[in-house]
């Protein structure tokens, strides 16, 4: 309205000045036009022209002018609305941060015990098979968990999602078992087709994908009693470069109605059929796999006829890679945890946490790697543990109340100042909200929950900075056990990093987050390689950042590239040059 208005303005402004300037060229005796006949033709067509344009914005000025006032309060109140958005949207996030801490503090004391009882050499195999199933299953919970507490990505269609290699059969193999027991608990039978010619390793976010399938799966379960359940998953193009792979499930269920299919693609809403047979559930599920698969450029599509069944599918485009899918076996990492324990016999760790549970696992955790812990519920009663007492290491839950984590490390720095802190939080955006002063109080942070292999590695990071950080066993792994492949795979790293390390040096000073994620993407796929944890914690960090990156960040990471590079060629110089 307001820009219409000045545009009148203008045009009318614009028409008034012609006519003054027909006006003072006129002689004061005025034109012969029966002298000069051309005259007296213009004459008449600018008046013809003039007047009723000038008539026409006079008009519309005047009726816009009116409505001025109105248009105002409709900026005004236009402008109260965005600042209440911002609110509710700041309310939301802060909304956000809180739920994701109350559900994982209780799936840290799941995890975590599970965990360390599946290390405990007395109990029978038949009792640790049922606790590696609820451990998996309590970490498929988290995988979902952590999609679904991240509503304002999903919301806002920025969902990254970071595609790694893949064995596609090894992933639907592990959800099929997964819940075959569901089949049977529901006396549905479970029917499986699977292509045989699936690439061996594809580039795949396996998260997201597990989550696709694991919520149409349970749906399909859900929503079928006494009846059969197909999961089929078929190539419908392969080429040297990528596999275009439709999967679909169908059930012979009690279906959804016609109307219903399109309202159920939307948050929170559920079909008719779920108040009939009385079926529980949020309405979230179809919502997040659609938004899901939207990231991954793909679709669902649904048919579904009432008392028939329903038949979901959708098509993905996956690039084949000659990279090996990361195995997951973990027996060498725990190799690795008995190999370092000793190196943490004697230290001392204080563990302040308000959840019973949390700190009480975590305390376990540190005594399985040696330390001796002392717990507290509050920041005050940890301050004063301190005091009796020398501590080498402290870890802080974030939310507590009086006093949060990052207070309680300030304050730890103050007095304390060669105390090692770690922050344990259920934040995933933590790492957006600390200050560079808060980035350097603390050795590092951690998002709840906290298995015991990635606390270990953490803690090699803060108390054996001296060793090296990155393993050539792990690149003699990927090339099943060949030397002169490792060698050439480490050289190859080294060639990238050394490239690599050139870019971030541009970025040192002026930090464009653009560019930055992309960059340490690239450079967390040869730290996978080489196992090079520092680094892959920093690189990590900055991918999870939604906001502007910290410039300490961006330092450790050319640093930890300097080092290894320094390392790297140290090693090849001593070892390859013998070989050859």
């Amino acid at each position: 309205m307001i820009n219409q208005i000045r545009l009148n303005s203008f045009l009318l402004l614009l028409t008034i000045c012609i006519i003054g300037l027909y006006i003072y060229i006129i002689p004061e005796n005025g034109f012969n036009f029966w002298k000069y006949p051309e005259w007296n033709i213009l004459f008449w067509v600018l008046s013809c022209l003039l007047i009723p344009i000038f008539t026409f914005l006079s008009i519309q000025f005047i009726k816009q002018f009116r409505l001025l006032p109105s248009t105002k309060k409709q900026l005004f109140s236009a402008l109260e609305m965005h600042h209440y958005s911002n609110k509710m949207s700041s309310d939301k996030s802060d909304f956000i941060a809180t739920i994701s801490h109350e559900i994982r503090n209780p799936l840290q004391a799941i995890i975590g015990t599970h965990e360390l009882l599946i290390k405990d050499e007395n109990i029978s195999y038949e009792s640790k098979a049922l606790i590696k199933g609820a451990y998996n299953t309590s970490k498929s919970l988290l995988n979902m968990l952590n999609q679904v507490l991240d509503l304002s990505k999903i919301e806002s269609g920025k969902i990254e999602l970071t595609q790694e290699p893949t064995c596609l059969m090894e992933l639907l193999n592990d959800l099929i078992q997964s819940f075959q027991g569901l089949c049977d608990k529901s006396s549905n039978t479970l029917k499986v087709h699977l292509d045989h010619l699936i690439a061996p390793s594809l580039l795949i976010n396996s998260t997201s994908l597990k989550q696709v399938l694991g919520n149409l799966m349970s749906n399909a379960i859900k929503f079928t009693d006494h009846g059969t359940i197909f999961l089929s998953v078929n190539i419908m193009n392969d080429t040297h470069a990528e596999q275009l792979i439709q999967f679909q499930i169908i059930d012979t269920g009690c279906g959804i109605p016609e109307i219903d299919i399109d309202r159920i693609f939307h948050p929170y809403e559920r079909s008719q059929i779920n108040h009939f047979h009385k079926i529980p559930g949020t309405g979230l599920g179809l919502s997040i796999t659609s938004s899901l698969l939207h990231a991954m450029q793909s679709r669902l599509y649904l048919e579904s006829k009432p008392n028939l069944g329903t038949s979901a599918s959708f098509r993905l485009r996956l690039k084949r890679t000659s990279l090996s899918p990361m195995s997951k076996n973990t027996n060498s990492k725990i190799f690795h945890v008995h190999e370092y324990k000793n190196h943490f016999l004697g230290k001392s760790a204080l563990i302040v946490d308000d959840y019973p549970a949390c700190r009480e696992v975590i305390s376990q955790q540190l005594n399985y790697l040696g330390f001796n812990c002392i717990q507290a519920d509050q920041a005050h009663d940890g301050f004063l543990a301190l005091e009796k007492q020398p501590i080498d290491l402290v870890i802080t839950d974030e939310f507590m109340p009086n006093m949060n984590g990052r207070q309680f490390a300030s304050m730890i720095s103050k007095h304390h100042p060669n105390i090692k802190i770690m922050i344990l939080t259920g934040d995933s955006q933590f790492i957006s909200k600390l200050s560079v002063e808060e980035i350097a109080l603390i050795s590092t942070f951690m998002i709840k929950p906290v298995e015991l292999k990635e606390l270990f590695e953490a803690l090699k990071i803060i108390f054996l900075p001296n060793d090296l950080h990155w393993d050539f066993n792990h690149l003699l792994e990927f090339t099943n056990q060949n030397l002169m492949a490792a060698y050439a795979l480490l050289e190859s790293v080294l060639k990238t990093q050394k490239e690599l390390t050139q870019e971030i040096q541009t970025h040192l000073n002026q930090v464009n987050i653009s560019l930055l994620k992309p960059l340490c993407h690239k450079i967390l796929g040869g730290a996978k390689l080489i196992d090079a944890q520092y680094l892959m914690l920093h690189c990590k960090k900055i991918e999870r950042s939604e906001r502007d990156i910290q410039q300490p960040l961006v330092h450790s990471v050319y640093q930890e590239l300097i080092r290894l590079n320094y390392q790297i060629q140290e090693f090849l110089e001593k070892n390859h040059s013998d070989m050859i």
